[in-house]
């Protein structure tokens, strides 16, 4: 039996076990599944700048980096600007899933890479590559990655941010780790920030296990956040869309049955 954890905030995990679970009982592999969020998201009042005064200027694009940064800002709208247009610009997501959600907040199409969804592919748009004099909005979680911002500028963009919400660390207890390594085979992360709060707290002795098991991570620059000696056992699937995360796990079966 393939025991299986998942590092994800609940919903996202929710969606990818029952793909796994479904997956598992089509091919008759018997699996038990748990998840954990190693992160809790809240709300934040970006000191730097007035929601108003972001939305009342012209932007030639903006970037909302998740699912996250479209839901919080949607409730900051909401709140403190209800008045206020959403800015009609070019619109971008790094991924299908936050895609969606950032249509159904501004009510406009949103652009995406096609067949790999992370920043490095979102910046081989061809509209993306003469952006000289453009003024994009990034919206983003306090602390965000630098890689989008800091290239646009590079192609001589102007970038101002926007953060509407950060990440708070969680604890799991000793009792908790111990029953992980006692059972799980193999984990499922499609974030670093899950990935670097998790490995955080796994003390130096269990490191043996965390080799042992089998990954699924949702990008190379992920897997290369893993410690060496586990990134042989790595997986790396297309997207942190579940479908794509699936479609790892099932490479991985394959693999492990070949050896």
């Amino acid at each position: 039996m393939k025991h299986l954890l998942i590092l994800r905030p609940p919903a996202q995990a929710d969606e990818l076990e029952q793909m796994l679970q479904r997956q598992a009982a089509a091919g008759r592999i018997p699996v038990t599944i748990e998840s954990a969020s190693m992160l809790a998201i809240q709300g934040y009042d970006d000191p730097a700048h007035s929601l108003i005064e972001i939305l009342s200027q012209p932007w030639d694009g903006a970037l909302m980096v998740s699912v996250n940064a479209a839901q919080y800002f949607a409730q900051q709208a909401q709140a403190w600007a209800p008045g206020y247009a959403l800015p009609r610009c070019r619109w971008y997501a790094v991924g299908p899933v936050s895609a969606a959600a950032i249509a159904n907040v501004v009510q406009q199409p949103v652009t995406c890479p096609w067949r790999e969804h992370n920043s490095d592919a979102l910046l081989k748009l061809p509209e993306l590559q003469q952006v000289k004099d453009q003024r994009w909005l990034i919206v983003r979680g306090h602390g965000g990655r630098e890689l989008f911002a800091d290239t646009m500028r590079a192609r001589g963009a102007q970038i101002e941010y926007l953060e509407v919400y950060q990440r708070i660390t969680k604890t799991f207890p000793a009792d908790q780790l111990q029953h992980w390594q006692q059972r799980v085979d193999t984990i499922l992360v499609s974030s670093a920030e899950q990935l670097g709060a998790f490995l955080a707290q796994v003390p130096s002795e269990a490191l043996p296990w965390l080799t042992s098991c089998q990954w699924v991570v949702a990008s190379e620059r992920l897997k290369q956040l893993l410690p060496t000696a586990m990134q042989h056992n790595a997986s790396v699937a297309d997207s942190a869309a579940s479908f794509a995360m699936v479609e790892a796990w099932q490479r991985t079966l394959q693999l492990t049955k070949e050896v």
